[in-house]
């Protein structure tokens, strides 16, 4: 179950990138603010996860 929750917290990761470089492409400065702030959030939040699993694992 652990690589199952590493790996989708990876996919979210890499969707949120994907996302942002999209909207990049379109120009648009102030949704890739928004969109930098959720992956900071997320890459932080998925970092304590995945501590926690390893710490129990």
């Amino acid at each position: 179950m652990p690589l199952t929750v590493r790996a989708t917290l990876c996919e979210i990761r890499d969707d949120l990138h994907a996302l942002r470089k999209t909207v990049a492409a379109r120009g648009q400065i102030e949704p890739i603010q928004a969109i930098d702030a959720l992956i900071g959030v997320a890459e932080g939040e998925a970092i304590r996860a995945i501590r926690r699993i390893d710490l129990g694992a």
